[in-house]
């Protein structure tokens, strides 16, 4: 019951934020929060609950970005209709490379995503008579659901969030099933878990078709929002920020990459005021919350309920030995 009551009172609030921030720069770090964090639980499903690390997961978010631009100012499909076909294209590229990756494990599938990921922008930034090379694609539309158009922030955050809700309840519903048990398995102990009748590399290449298609989804939404862009939505730059959000966050989880994307847009922005130093600073408060919460910001969370719980289970004048040696 509490645990239903904290998700609505946080939904709330989420949906509340944007009428506080009073400006439409506020409003648009929002929208970036929530992009992030759509993106990010994407990759949480490769990372946290395949637990294989991936350098390629930006490529199919330019892929899905490219496809809805693409097919909204070459042949005039609206925006509505690009985001599922968006999503589509990701999936397919996903499952071609996912199909030849997943079949080596550790430092090996890295590499052939980072590899994966290069070919894929050096293809976008070379096909200039589809994707216009490094000048990328301009004056994409913006997303239009019947009559309503999302051409500010506050409307694309809502509209973001949305995924983000509907993604996440995916994300809980899949976990808590037989094929999120059998996701789960598979990253604790693969041999044990083919041992148990699970076909390891099909439930590896499912979770990374499904993070893949959301990835596009999420790029496509990025397209039509930014309503620019180029090939360097596929460089590995994306890939890092993404991946330090899900670290930061709490990997295998479904709160951790939302805050660990409010910590990367919200530190990127507080940092500013330092000039020069913007990027050393963040770097060390990064390398910091690593070190210090290998869990991520959740696991902060979750110890303060441990203790919460411990404490309440404690009975009245028990004895038990205070700090200074003394009985409470």
């Amino acid at each position: 019951m509490g645990h239903t009551v904290g998700m609505a009172g946080g939904v709330a609030a989420l949906c509340v934020l944007p009428f506080l921030a009073g400006n439409a720069y506020l409003e648009h770090l929002l929208a970036l929060w929530m992009l992030y964090a759509l993106l990010a639980l994407s990759l949480n499903i490769v990372i946290g609950y395949l637990g294989e690390l991936t350098f390629g997961h930006a490529a199919f978010v330019g892929v899905g970005a490219y496809t809805s631009a693409l097919l909204s100012t070459q042949l005039g499909l609206p925006p509505l209709l690009g985001l599922p076909l968006a999503a589509v294209a990701a999936a397919l590229f996903g499952l071609v490379i996912g199909y030849a990756a997943l079949r080596v494990v550790g430092p090996q599938f890295t590499i052939l995503t980072l590899g994966f990921g290069s070919i894929l922008y050096t293809i976008t930034n070379n096909w200039v008579d589809l994707t216009r090379g490094p000048m990328g694609i301009s004056d994409i539309p913006p997303m239009a659901i019947g009559p309503m158009t999302f051409t500010s922030a506050r409307e694309t955050y809502f509209l973001i969030l949305a995924l983000v809700l509907a993604v996440g309840f995916l994300c809980h519903a899949l976990v808590n099933s037989r094929t999120g048990r059998a996701f789960l398995a598979v990253r604790e102990n693969a041999p044990l878990a083919a041992s148990l009748g699970i076909n390891v590399f099909h439930t590896k290449l499912l979770g990374f078709v499904v993070a893949t298609a959301i990835a596009g989804l999420g790029g496509a939404i990025y397209a039509h929002y930014i309503k620019v862009i180029t090939p360097d939505i596929m460089g590995v730059q994306n890939v890092a920020a993404l991946i330090i959000v899900v670290i930061i966050g709490g990997r295998g989880t479904i709160v951790g990459p939302i805050l660990g994307a409010l910590v990367y847009i919200g530190l990127l922005e507080a940092l500013r005021v330092a000039g020069p130093l913007r990027m050393v600073i963040f770097a060390a408060l990064l390398t910091g919350t690593v070190v210090f919460l290998p869990g991520g910001l959740v696991s902060l969370w979750q110890r303060w309920r441990t203790t919460h719980k411990a404490d309440n289970n404690l009975p009245a004048g028990n004895g038990v030995p205070s700090a200074e040696g003394g009985a409470e």
